[in-house]
């Protein structure tokens, strides 16, 4: 029997939405469902504009349609869906504007999250950071962007959990997962990938130096870049 479609292919560790000293006994259905919908729009299993029908998702994943609805709101708050009164869900589809929109807002908070992770980090999740660099040799040398991404994620997330910032944390995580999804969409220009594993060599050597002002400086310039080149590519081809 064909393995539903809304399920992992590939079933990978749940993202860890916790810090490190919170320590959760199990997800609730509902918090189990949202990972996996959310995983499924960021790998692009699910195209944007697609409709998220709840009696389906709910009869395919084994579960009450009530934390599927919970769920399809969740990912709504996160901009990953849009839900309409007439049409039901449906993966979010986005527009330049919005994409613009998601940068500046990253400019702002990684900005200041990068600032105070530098005063904040430990050598253990700086030497975590170094081995997800190395790590990204492989994917670059193979053009595996859906890796490179991925490892880009995990280095991130330390970075913003190094803030101590909670709520910092989940809106920059929240913020990097839609920047994450155009370039997943658009298979977003090869170059930049290499780009992001030289930005991040330089940036943790900024933060091993206990630089904060030349970190924070380093992270807003890079968005700023990358920014730039994305939506100058979604211009020239869409």
């Amino acid at each position: 029997m064909a393995q539903s479609r809304y399920w992992l292919k590939d079933h990978r560790q749940m993202q860890e939405r916790q810090f490190d000293n919170i320590v959760l006994a199990r997800q609730t259905t509902q918090e189990s469902v949202v990972d996996h919908l959310r995983t499924l729009i960021l790998s692009r299993q699910l195209k944007p504009g697609e409709r998220l029908v709840q009696s389906d998702l709910a009869e395919e994943l084994g579960v009450s349609r009530t934390p599927i609805r919970e769920s399809l709101h969740k990912l709504a708050t996160e901009g990953l869906a849009f839900i309409s009164a007439y049409k039901g869900a449906s993966v979010a589809d986005f527009s330049l504007v919005e994409l613009e929109e998601i940068y500046n807002v990253r400019i702002a908070l990684e900005g200041y999250a990068t600032y105070l992770a530098t005063q904040h980090i430990t050598e253990e999740e700086l030497q975590q950071m170094e081995d997800l660099l190395q790590q990204t040799e492989e994917p670059l040398q193979q053009s595996d962007h859906t890796r490179s991404l991925e490892l880009n994620r995990k280095f991130h997330t330390i970075l913003y959990k190094a803030s101590r910032q909670r709520r910092l944390y989940e809106q920059n995580i929240n913020h990097l997962d839609l920047s994450e999804l155009y370039r997943r969409m658009y298979f977003i220009v090869e170059h930049l990938h290499a780009n992001t594993a030289a930005e991040h060599k330089e940036l943790l050597e900024i933060l091993r130096q206990g630089d904060a002002e030349g970190a924070e400086q380093h992270t807003r310039i890079n968005l700023q870049q990358t920014a730039s080149t994305l939506i100058s590519f979604l211009r020239e081809t869409h």
